[in-house]
């Protein structure tokens, strides 16, 4: 069961630390200064971000434990039972799908100066959810 791909989950980490790294880059100058193209570029790269993070845990759970989830939900569930996530990541996981959502299917309402206060406070779990993989995977 255990046919993990890792070059596949090396490449869906890497999409997502660049996304992170862009993301922060972009939101490193004080709101007022970002042009719209900035606002927009931060608000893809959540998109990709959030994408490459459900690819990897759905790869995950599906290649090692054999579990075929309907939703990003279910599966970031599984690798909580299975300690891959811890609760306090579950949590960030969730918002950021949440935002994720709000962001492909409700644009018009979405806030990007929330986006941009909230981003402010780094990625720090998922980076920590990363480095498990890295480790739990030999990557």
């Amino acid at each position: 069961m255990n046919n993990i791909d890792k070059e596949y989950l090396r490449k869906l980490i890497n999409d997502i630390e660049e996304a992170i790294n862009i993301i922060l880059e972009d939101t490193s100058k004080p709101f007022e200064m970002l042009i719209r193209s900035e606002r927009s570029e931060v608000r893809y790269y959540i998109v990709v971000l959030v994408e490459a993070l459900i690819a990897l845990c759905y790869h995950i759970i599906r290649r090692k434990y054999g579990v075929k989830p309907m939703t990003p939900f279910q599966t970031f569930n599984v690798l909580v039972e299975k300690h891959l996530i811890k609760p306090d990541e579950f949590d960030d996981f969730v918002k950021l799908v949440r935002l994720r959502n709000l962001l492909v299917h409700r644009y018009w309402i979405v806030n990007d100066k929330l986006i941009y206060d909230n981003i402010k406070k780094n990625f720090s779990k998922v980076k920590s959810f990363l480095e498990r993989v890295r480790h739990e995977f030999g990557i």
